[in-house]
């Protein structure tokens, strides 16, 4: 039940508005304001109707106290012709409403309900908009990089529009971040957003698995099947890694594009798609499409606008700001922890971050498991195995003696670098493609790439 103080000094009036209350209310009822508030700290209430002239304490200053100490507790000043004044001053404080002696019960009743009614709706609205702002936060970056601050305000712009958009950075920089709040910032929010990553996606069922496929189109079709890009209609699809997809299904993927109908797997029919398409690469597709190993028809398609995400290396204050956000993320693992040592600060600070935000996230959630301090240290961060497996990491894969390139040759000078680094790594993990890409930090299709491209065995 509502919990409702009545404070009076007139034990009429106090057992009059008891005795009309309780039906409906817990009522607790006393003769200054006193007595009132040391009840009220201790039990609290919902809603407290008080007199205004009183011994020992008044009704101003317990409003005064009482809004200081619960701000959204409902107060009526029960006032007389004399006092009207003071309780109007007293609306002006934070008191909701005033009720003139002699008063009317139904009408008392009345006063009561239609706060109690307004307060709901306002603890309503006050849920729905800290819900939105969670929402929101949820796809926010941590960042005072000036040149994230302005990919996220071309992110509220390019959010309203129904352009394709295609996102290129590293991995872990946050690229299905920036696209989950395009999505969350559009007028599709309402419907699917559905991230695929489609290095994860063999040759042959990704077409199944992207526009679906009929009854008996192939062995193990054993029934119809919706794809992704029908889960998605009036919604996204983020197509994760698209650098890695075959020829064959790039030129499918420019037809949905251009006319925006699908063909499941083995139906003539065309099936209309209402999906907003968005991309990402950790490559660079410009330069793919120069080597033909990317459709630049595709590309020129994807790209309508092109968000280059800085690595977090680049980002400077950022590892900080980062850092102590995830701290306060995994609180709750290790409750101890206050904060990062200047040593450990420095350590991070000190480190490239091959595998960007998510690897800083990855460091900082094991060290609060780890550490037994109140701060986390280097030893707790790991980091000085990590910066030394860094380092014996790209010592061993870097070529042994450097070479001098014809006419000093930037562009040669990387592409021999990055051959004789893929080479070198291969040695390390005994021929095993899937290892060398893992500790390139590729996926295996990126590795078999290039290891064309530099005519490299294959098999």
């Amino acid at each position: 039940m509502v919990k409702l103080i009545v404070v009076d000094d007139d034990p009429t009036a106090r057992k009059v508005l008891t005795r009309m209350l309780s039906p409906e209310y817990q009522v607790t009822s006393f003769a200054n304001g006193a007595e009132a508030l040391s009840y009220f700290t201790t039990k609290g209430a919902d809603i407290i109707l008080t007199d205004m002239k009183m011994p020992k304490m008044d009704g101003f200053e317990l409003l005064t106290q009482v809004k200081a100490i619960a701000p959204e507790t409902i107060v009526f000043m029960i006032t007389g012709f004399s006092t009207v004044n003071s309780a109007v001053a007293a609306l002006k404080n934070g008191a909701y409403d005033y009720i003139p002696k002699p008063f009317a019960p139904n009408d008392v009743l009345i006063r009561i309900k239609r706060a109690l009614k307004e307060k709901s709706l306002e603890e309503d609205a006050c849920h729905y908009q800290q819900e939105r702002r969670q929402a929101i936060d949820k796809y926010n970056f941590v960042t005072r990089h000036p040149g994230t601050l302005d990919i996220i305000e071309m992110v509220k712009k390019v959010a309203h529009t129904d352009s394709t958009v295609l996102i290129q950075g590293e991995t872990g920089v946050g690229k299905e971040l920036i696209a989950r709040m395009i999505h969350k910032w559009s007028p599709r929010r309402g419907h699917a957003f559905v991230p695929i990553n489609c290095s994860a996606l063999s040759t042959g069922v990704m077409e199944s698995e992207l526009f679906g496929h009929e009854k008996g189109a192939f062995t193990g079709a054993v029934d119809t099947r919706m794809g992704f890009f029908e889960l998605a209609d009036k919604g996204t699809i983020l197509l994760d890694e698209i650098g890695t997809t075959d020829q064959q299904f790039q030129v499918k993927l420019l037809r949905v594009l251009q006319d925006k109908f699908i063909y499941r797997v083995g139906s003539p029919t065309a099936k209309h798609i209402d999906t907003r398409i968005i991309a990402s690469t950790n490559q660079d597709l410009k330069k793919e499409t120069m080597t033909n190993s990317f459709r630049s028809d595709l590309y020129y398609r994807l790209s309508v606008v092109t968000i280059n995400m800085p690595p977090l290396r680049e980002r400077g204050d950022d590892i900080t700001l980062l850092a102590n956000f995830f701290v306060e993320k995994y609180k709750h693992i290790n409750p101890r922890v206050e904060a990062i040592s200047s040593a450990g600060l420095m350590a991070l600070m000190n480190y490239d971050y091959p595998g960007n935000v998510r690897e800083l996230e990855n460091i900082i959630e094991r060290a609060m498991i780890l550490e037994s301090t109140r701060q986390l240290t280097p030893a707790s961060l790991l980091m000085n195995s990590i910066s030394a497996s860094s380092n014996k990491l790209a010592q061993a894969a870097l070529p042994s003696t450097p070479q001098k390139s014809p006419n000093n040759d930037e562009k040669f000078h990387l592409k021999l670098a990055e051959k004789e680094c893929i080479l070198n790594v291969l040695r390390l993990c005994s021929g095993k493609k899937i290892a060398a890409a893992k500790m390139l930090g590729i996926n295996k299709t990126t590795l078999w790439r290039k290891m064309k491209k530099y005519g490299m065995e294959s098999n």
